[in-house]
């Protein structure tokens, strides 16, 4: 394989991971997994716990701006469709994730990986669209 074939499935196969995580989380808390997932009010708990500096009647609204944001940068991702900015919002969003976890447990950044996956999302949004 040439480097430029190895490079395109490397950006391809990190776009669809990066998608499919943002879409199984949205999943999860929308109660999508069944057993598997989470529910609604466990994920709005949990940003609170996360984001305990701001006011509680802002949470929801936060919980449901990552939401959008997650789904919106998860299809953009898996279509393929404005890569480039999807996967630099991702990076973005990601990163804040990975900052406000640090609030409850500062290890689970690095367990989950949201660094990672912050990286990889602006890694992605740093290369050419095209090879």
């Amino acid at each position: 394989m040439t480097p430029e074939s190895l490079s395109r499935i490397a950006k391809t196969g990190l776009r669809v991971a990066l998608a499919t995580a943002f879409l199984s989380s949205v999943a999860g808390r929308l109660g999508l997994w069944g057993k598997y997932g989470g529910d609604w009010e466990k994920f709005v708990k949990y940003t609170e716990s996360v984001n305990w500096y701001l006011p509680v009647a802002m949470v929801p609204a936060v919980a449901i701006l990552a939401t959008i944001l997650e789904t919106c940068f998860g299809l953009a991702l898996l279509a393929g469709w404005q890569t480039r900015k999807a996967a630099l919002g991702s990076s973005v969003l990601l990163t804040l994730f990975a900052v406000a976890m640090f609030s409850g447990d500062p290890k689970s950044p690095f367990d989950y990986s949201v660094f990672t996956a912050a990286f990889g999302a602006l890694t992605l949004a740093t290369h050419p669209a095209r090879d």
